[in-house]
């Protein structure tokens, strides 16, 4: 029999799940908040800086010695124009400028260097130009690489007809290596960003579907206890209900307190069954599962009544202070599997049972005596104080249980009790 739960992913999973990670912190298509997609981010933007810096190493020097032009003013140029596509990972609206503010510098300072050297676009101006257009092209929405581009088109007419009043072969001939480069790259880095939103979103949609799945999956097993508890614990029940309410007329003759003794049995078993249905109701997800109200703090002191009927010897001091529901459902609750564990694992014992509230808080109290027969304890799952110590937390209280020195047993609640609401948020 294979052990593994059907909803844990597969060893491949986590690989396939960091590359979609990847692909979406490099087109911008989430907010990159996961470590994976800032570690592609950052990664992206090393790799475009190491870029743009190799165009002003290589730049500088060419625009200074091969076109004649003044070192200053080409660095300046060359630093701006090689930042526009660092600044256009994240901010496009500054990359687009800063690309548009550092060519036109360039251009104008390189001309007339001859026909030897590549104009109105230097190579390394081409290029700088032509990563900018890629990151815009990849990282947002097409308009900002359509832009730039039909910039850089325009930038090829305006500026040799401003400069030279003219253009030559040779310009008209590196405009449109230009225009064509540049538009081939956007073209690329806009068929990118589509592809991976496709695969984002196929991912998406895969993601959904294994959720879907997981939720049926769970309907499932809750139906499948909810299965159990009614072939198991409904039908014992029931068979109780009915065998107590029948008594009295199965068995003719019996005396006064053996009738109410069953009669007691009966109303028990009854409202054991009113909740194990509303339970069954909750775990099928039904929507016309039972709504009758849920027992309170009100509702402790019949409980300890009800108990006394099995015979077992309980003092009770109870309290009529107004608590939040989830309070008043807890302490019942406490009293209820506190009461059940003295029953079982201390028959014949005196218990004392003590709910008192001093405005803030809650206690609490059932202390049982040490078990005066020698009967052998009834046997349960051990999750009685698990559920009381998980009931309390979940509205903020806490629990102590243990021994008491003359071998009986102690258990305290303590729960807020004041007006604000004590489930977390």
């Amino acid at each position: 029999m294979d052990d593994t739960p059907h909803d844990t992913p597969q060893p491949a999973a986590a690989p396939r799940r960091a590359r979609f990670w990847r692909m979406r912190s490099l087109t911008r298509l989430d907010l990159a908040t996961g470590s994976i997609a800032r570690r592609e981010v950052v990664w992206l933007w090393s790799l475009v800086t190491v870029a743009a810096f190799t165009f002003v190493a290589v730049g500088w020097p060419v625009t200074t010695t091969g076109y004649g032009a003044n070192s200053a003013a080409a660095m300046a140029g060359t630093l701006v124009h090689s930042a526009a596509a660092i600044l256009a990972v994240r901010w496009p609206w500054a990359g687009l400028p800063a690309s548009v503010a550092g060519a036109v510098p360039l251009m104008v300072i390189t001309a007339g260097a001859g026909p030897e050297w590549p104009w109105p676009w230097p190579v390394t101006v081409l290029l700088a130009h032509s990563l900018t257009v890629f990151v815009l092209a990849l990282r947002h929405p097409w308009y900002w690489a359509a832009s730039l581009w039909s910039v850089g088109a325009m930038q090829t007419v305006v500026v040799p007809i401003l400069v030279t009043d003219g253009t030559s072969e040779e310009a008209v001939a590196n405009g449109v290596v230009l225009v064509s480069l540049s538009g081939g790259v956007a073209l690329v880095g806009v068929i990118a960003r589509l592809w991976i939103l496709s695969m984002v979103r196929m991912e998406q949609a895969e993601r959904l579907s294994a959720a879907e799945q997981g939720r049926r999956r769970e309907l499932e097993e809750r139906n499948r206890i909810a299965r159990e508890l009614h072939d198991v614990v409904a039908h014992s029940m029931s068979v109780i209900t009915v065998q107590a309410s029948t008594a009295r007329y199965r068995r003719p003759g019996l005396d006064d307190d053996v009738v109410r003794e069953f009669e007691e049995i009966a109303t028990s078993s009854r409202r054991a069954l009113g909740e194990m249905r509303g339970l069954l109701g909750i775990l099928r997800g039904h929507d016309n599962a039972p709504t009758a109200p849920l027992p309170g703090l009100g509702d402790v002191a019949g409980l300890v009544e009800s108990t006394r009927a099995s015979g077992v010897e309980i003092s009770y001091s109870g309290t009529d202070a107004e608590v939040h529901e989830a309070v008043g459902l807890t302490a019942f609750r406490v009293v209820q599997e506190a009461l059940s564990n003295a029953l079982r694992h201390a028959p014949g014992s005196f218990i004392a049972v003590t709910v008192e509230d001093d405005g803030h808080e809650l206690r609490v109290h059932v202390i049982n005596s040490p078990p005066d027969r020698d009967d052998e304890p009834t046997p349960g799952a051990r999750l009685g104080l698990a559920g009381i110590r998980e009931r309390v937390t979940a509205v903020g209280g806490t629990v102590t249980a243990g021994a008491t020195a003359d071998g009986g047993f102690e258990l305290t609640a303590t729960l807020p009790s004041d007006d604000a609401d004590p489930l977390p948020a």
